[in-house]
């Protein structure tokens, strides 16, 4: 007589946790990876933000409580502590959001104004569509814009201006610039303001044409220092180099504040962009390096940052599209 043989079935490994048992390192690793804005890090830096694993500050993950509580009376968030109420949030929300922008967008939080500006601010910008498809696209002015004003934002001694056409100073119709704020640019008014550091994109086609290479500029104010960069490895354009003496003229001439000796610098002939690609990542990366202190005149001049290496900042200045 044969033997009956019993079909062995695999067993299928499930995690089987409770909200007791949930730790910070677990929902990092089962959530999706957010880049946090600069706003966001300065947050943690100053206190307003507790838990390293989260974007968002405490105070909002306080209001997403109330949200939550006022909306799900059945299943009520007790605590107090906003890391607590970081893992109840993902625990009641696992089934429905990958991501932390995504708790912000549910219908008990989406049309609360303080959330909304918490979801601008907190996250870095989504980066189009259209990169799915050609992740090497161009920067529109838009996508600088959006970053930009993040870090101005996060760091109240910087201002940035742009990102303009090579033809800033040029009059139109009703006689406004192309770019009031450089045609009427003043330094005594920044000093004024507060803003120390100040950073400026050009595209080199002037306002009447598509675009065609991204430039940086950036003032350090307190160090005395004007840099131009563009990762062409070009020298400073005309046009560009007359706001440059602009401000400088202003420098020495300063009243209400010490006068300042600016000592202009640029990276060429040095040349560190070899594809057609990545010109308005590199003019982020150094606004962003220079304001950060984190990048000197002389590393520009005597090292190459290759193309390969700028696209990785493109994940690190924005997130991709849900």
């Amino acid at each position: 007589m044969k033997k009956k043989i019993k079909n062995k079935r695999t067993k299928k490994t499930r995690y089987s946790y409770s909200l007791k048992t949930l730790n910070d390192k677990f929902i990092h690793d089962q959530m999706k990876k957010e880049q946090c804005s600069p706003i966001s890090i300065q947050n943690e830096k100053i206190g307003k933000k507790t838990n390293k694993n989260s974007c968002l500050s405490d105070s909002a993950l306080i209001r997403l409580r109330d949200l939550w509580n006022a909306r799900h009376p059945d299943i009520i968030i007790k605590t107090n502590d906003p890391r607590e109420v970081w893992k109840n949030l993902y625990y009641y929300m696992k089934n429905t959001c990958n991501k932390e922008s995504c708790w912000l967008k549910q219908n008990f939080a989406n049309n609360d104004k303080y959330l909304k500006k918490e979801l601008d601010e907190s996250f870095a910008p989504e980066y189009p569509k259209e990169w799915k498809k050609n992740p090497n696209k161009w920067l529109s002015s838009v996508d600088i814009l959006n970053v930009m004003k993040q870090y101005e934002e996060a760091y109240k001694c910087f201002n940035f201006i742009g990102p303009s056409p090579i033809d800033y100073d040029t009059y139109m119709l009703y006689g406004e610039c192309v770019w009031n704020e450089l045609c009427h640019f003043n330094l005594q008014n920044e000093l004024t303001a507060g803003k120390t550091k100040i950073g400026v994109i050009f595209n080199l086609d002037p306002h009447h044409k598509g675009g065609s290479h991204w430039v940086s500029l950036f003032i350090n104010i307190r160090k005395g220092t004007i840099f131009y960069f563009d990762s062409a490895g070009e020298k400073i354009p005309q046009q560009i180099e007359k706001f440059v003496k602009t401000v400088m003229v202003q420098g020495r001439n300063l009243s209400e504040s010490k006068p300042i000796n600016f000592v202009f610098d640029q990276n060429y002939p040095v040349e560190h962009q070899y594809g057609n690609t990545e010109c308005g990542v590199y003019s982020l990366f150094f606004i962003v390096h220079m304001l950060e202190d984190k990048i000197t005149a002389y590393y520009l001049k005597n090292h190459i940052l290759k193309d390969q290496y700028m696209e990785k900042f493109r994940k690190i200045y924005f997130n991709g599209t849900t």
